[in-house]
């Protein structure tokens, strides 16, 4: 090994520099590797972020965008177009991901982040079950302890021995593949277009679609698709989009595409010696695939465990484990839920997906909960009870009853993960988590 840290942190996206800001803040040595060049950071793209989450990393979402930060509409349209919930609250702000990158990485650098870029990370090293370092194309780096925020690639991930916990593989339909172009606002039949508002459309192919008008005159245009078999190219949906809107010009600003994870978190995010976080830990919401939000979370938690354990010299998976538990408390649990959701949408064809907007069985409560990450089910329980005295023997009714039931059990279990690692108890956890997404697959 050539150099030793306390930390290394491999990803520069804003997961792994909120991290190593708030770890190099308590006085700790902190390396920040990234493969890219410091301006390609972030997205050339604005998104919707959880107000919260920006609150709690300390960001101010006004200084995260050129133009205004408040969304002023929110609307999801049923696959048939008939039926629009227009959300009463946004409790969202728009920034701008370029810009975010920016601001995170200066503040790392501000805190005393030593931050390596244009360095390719090779694998882990890993001796006697612990990780000890990565290896990259600049040489090998050893850290106390080593935090894997590198996005889809997972390239710590991928290279751990079996038996360490983390999964090195996630399934392929676990997937989302997105594709988003922002382009400039026809002059000639733009004029109606609602600058401020977001509008989905949800249920094609296993995921979104949305749009969003920018006051600086431009639309962003973008749409997820599950990575499955059968499933269209998502930037033919964006084309064809476009060449049915007149409103859409000709001049593209930016395209961006790739994959992001979209199901629960993992079931463990440590081992000896790591932790991951963001999509490498599958931290985005599951319905709609946004993972800023998550990953500022993740970032925090992560920190604070982090800086928990190197004042007490310990990096065992014990030592790590209160970043599973902080996590799952705080966020997974309702990731968890949903996720179970997201399986029941994916498997709903279009023509079920706007009955059921279209009789308010799904209405603006379990929209507003599946886009902030809230999963909140009693009401929509009640809410069934009633359809089924009028419209009792619906397929579709029972399905979405039987989601509800498996999703309230998974939030229940989620919320009763395990505080401390006990290797029996945690195989026990595991396995009933299974089971449970079994059934809820099967739904």
């Amino acid at each position: 090994m050539s150099e030793r840290y306390d930390v290394l942190v491999v990803g520069a996206g804003c997961a792994g520099a909120l991290a190593s800001e708030r770890i190099a803040r308590e006085g700790y040595r902190v390396l920040l590797v990234d493969r890219r060049r410091p301006e390609e950071l972030g997205h050339e793209s604005c998104d919707m972020v959880e107000d919260e989450a920006l609150t709690q990393a300390g960001l101010n979402a006004a200084s995260l965008t050129t133009g205004p930060s408040r969304v002023t509409g929110l609307e999801v349209i049923s696959p048939d177009t008939a039926t629009t919930v227009r959300l009463s609250e946004i409790p969202f702000r728009i920034v701008d991901r370029r810009l975010l990158a920016t601001t995170l990485l200066a503040r790392a650098r501000e805190a005393g982040v030593q931050v390596l870029t244009q360095c390719t990370v090779g694998g882990v090293e890993v001796d006697r079950g612990k990780v000890i370092g990565v290896i990259t194309d600049r040489g090998a780096y050893s850290g106390r302890l080593t935090i894997g925020s590198s996005g889809l690639d997972r390239v710590l991930c991928r290279d751990l021995p079996s038996g360490m916990g983390i999964p090195r593989r996630l399934r392929t339909s676990d997937f989302i593949s997105v594709y988003r172009e922002t382009r400039n606002v026809s002059h000639e039949h733009g004029a109606g277009l609602q600058s401020g508002s977001y509008r989905y459309h949800v249920g094609l192919y296993g995921g979104y679609s949305w749009t969003y008008t920018s006051e600086d005159g431009t639309l962003d245009i973008g749409t997820g698709v599950q990575d499955v078999p059968g499933n269209p190219d998502p930037r033919e949906i964006v084309l064809g989009y476009v060449r049915s809107h007149p409103e859409v010009g000709e001049r593209v600003i930016s395209r961006e595409g790739g994959r992001i994870p979209t199901r629960r978190p993992l079931s463990t995010m440590v081992t000896n010696g790591m932790l991951v976080v963001g999509d490498a830990a599958c931290q985005a919401a599951p319905v709609i695939a946004r993972g800023v939000g998550g990953a500022l979370v993740g970032a925090m938690l992560a920190a604070d465990t982090a800086t928990a354990s190197l004042e007490a010299d310990d990096f065992g998976v014990d030592s790590l484990w209160s970043y599973n538990h902080s996590y799952m408390m705080e966020r997974g649990a309702h990731m968890a839920a949903l996720d179970c959701l997201r399986l029941l949408m994916q498997r709903m064809s279009d023509k079920e997906f706007s009955w059921g907007m279209g009789k308010k069985v799904v209405d603006e409560a379990e929209i507003s909960s599946a886009l902030t990450g809230r999963f909140a089910v009693p009401k929509a329980m009640t809410k069934l009870r009633t359809f089924f005295k009028g419209l009792g023997g619906v397929p579709l009714l029972v399905r979405y009853e039987n989601s509800l039931r498996n999703a309230q059990k998974v939030f229940d279990h989620y919320l009763a993960y395990p505080a401390r690692y006990y290797e029996g108890d945690f195989a026990d956890w595991s396995q009933q988590a299974d089971i449970l997404f079994e059934d809820a697959e099967r739904v």
